[in-house]
């Protein structure tokens, strides 16, 4: 990735965008994500910083492939499988991955932070109600009917996070 601090402000924006929306709304809505996606593109293929076309192309069907079976299997939303998409249209492939596994690695420190903090303050009992799908009958874990149970953390505030980290370093291999 070659973004200057134009670009990287430009993607430090849209993740910190993600982040407040998802945190506040649990959802990422596609206003926010389609546009990102074509700029994205654009500033890839035309900007002196950006990777280019096929590099940008292949951040997008990266970043959206990583969290498509997740989604498929009912793990998280289709806005965050779009906005990994749009933020590997900035990155490329290779940006894409090392900021998706910086998330990945924040958000499992996150949730494990948020499920010990609950079990310490309202026990393991309430804390396996509340983020399990548990049948009242056998303890044996079902899917739950109706509404979507909370997630433990959105993912969108591990994923910025991790983005920040990566065009932090990537700024300061550039400069230095």
């Amino acid at each position: 990735m070659q973004l200057d601090y134009v670009g990287a402000a430009a993607v430090a924006g849209y993740m910190t965008a993600c982040a407040v929306v998802d945190y506040r709304q649990h959802r990422i809505p596609n206003w926010l994500t389609v546009p990102a996606a074509v700029a994205g593109l654009i500033w890839s293929t035309f900007a002196p910083g950006g990777v280019g076309l096929v590099a940008a192309l292949a951040g997008f069907a990266v970043g959206f492939g990583l969290l498509l079976l997740p989604w498929l299997l009912g793990g998280g939303g289709m806005g965050d499988v779009k906005m990994l998409a749009a933020l590997g249209s900035w990155l490329g492939p290779v940006g894409i991955l090392v900021a998706f596994g910086l998330g990945a690695v924040l958000a499992a420190l996150g949730m494990m932070g948020v499920l010990t903090y609950s079990v310490l303050a309202e026990g393991f009992g309430l804390t396996r109600r509340r983020y399990l799908a548990v049948a009242s009958a056998g303890g044996s874990a079902v899917p739950q009917a109706g509404p979507r149970r909370k997630r433990v953390l959105p993912f969108a505030v591990p994923m910025a996070i991790g983005t920040w980290l990566y065009l932090a370093w990537t700024l300061w291999i550039v400069s230095a």
